[in-house]
């Protein structure tokens, strides 16, 4: 056997879309949380992002209608658009970004490592067990000390395990279904936005008013473009290309740029259970993503080339 023929575990161009995806989380997570703290509300922060997306995108739209116009696509706009965001938003009104840095990127895994093996048939090797169990401490940890602290951060921890749960079948649906990364961005901002847009207009309290103009600029610029267009396009190609495991395993990356600049620029403190929650997450993460199999078969391939 030929050393050539053992191929990469990460293409470099699905490398490159995760990391980039990674890139956009890490920034939704902080300008989510600067929102929350400018007295938006969960209401006015789902309006900015996909009422954004929607009047920027509509030519694109009414482009693909008859594509974003199916059942498959309602069911993945109501799960991966409306149900997460307004699950998400709910935590950031109640939890450090901190917990979401460590909550949301360190259960997807797990989350789309379950519903693939369940729903898409994905088998996962030891090694991908393995990660998941020690990640699974980590979370746990968090959720621990959050429950036994007097700080009242447990609804929006419950939240962000929601939105994770939410996001895993998302994601693996997407797999499944092969809709086009772009085609099932353009779906998820029509149909959130479609079902959102009125229940806002005529029944929620509405305090656009109360945050500055900067604020709702810079919410607007990155909840309806960077996370709610760019970010689902990088991450859907991930996910073709990698797999649903892989790409859930690799957004737990998130946690370490993510909570690193989230205690300077909003002044949260380090606890004991976010230090053992992010070292148990990233320990799980790299024993899920190294690829024992393919090493031990490059070895073997080596030495049957040596003898």
């Amino acid at each position: 056997m030929n050393q050539s023929t053992v191929k990469s575990p990460l293409p470099v161009a699905g490398l490159v879309y995760a990391l980039a995806a990674v890139a956009i989380w890490t920034g939704f997570i902080l300008v989510s949380k600067a929102g929350a703290l400018a007295s938006l509300a969960l209401p006015d922060m789902m309006i900015v992002r996909f009422g954004t997306a929607f009047i920027l995108f509509f030519p694109f739209i009414w482009q693909h209608r008859k594509t974003i116009l199916q059942w498959r696509m309602f069911v993945l706009g109501s799960i991966g658009g409306l149900a997460y965001a307004l699950s998400v938003f709910n935590g950031f009104q109640h939890a450090p970004a901190t917990h979401a840095a460590l909550l949301l990127p360190g259960l997807m895994p797990i989350m789309i490592a379950v519903f693939a093996y369940f729903l898409a048939g994905e088998r996962h090797t030891v090694a991908s067990w393995v990660g998941i169990l020690v990640s699974s401490l980590g979370i746990l940890a968090l959720l621990t000390e959050t429950m036994l602290s007097d700080a009242s951060y447990w609804l929006g921890d419950i939240s962000f395990v929601i939105a994770c749960v939410f996001w895993g079948i998302f994601t693996v649906l997407l797999r499944r279904w092969k809709f086009a990364p772009w085609q099932a961005t353009l779906g998820i901002i029509a149909v959130t936005t479609l079902l959102f847009a009125p229940v806002y207009i005529l029944f929620l309290p509405q305090h656009l008013t109360d945050a500055s103009w900067k604020m709702i600029g810079l919410q607007a610029f990155y909840q309806g473009v960077m996370a709610t267009t760019v970010q689902m396009v990088f991450y859907g190609r991930a996910v073709h290309i990698l797999g649903a495991t892989k790409m859930g395993g690799l957004m737990a990356l998130v946690p370490v740029f993510a909570s690193v600049l989230a205690v300077p620029l909003f002044g949260e403190h380090w606890t004991l259970g976010l230090m053992i929650a992010l070292i148990l997450i990233l320990t799980g993460t790299l024993i899920g993503n190294i690829p024992f199999a393919k090493w031990r078969q490059g070895l073997k391939c080596r030495t049957a080339m040596k003898n």
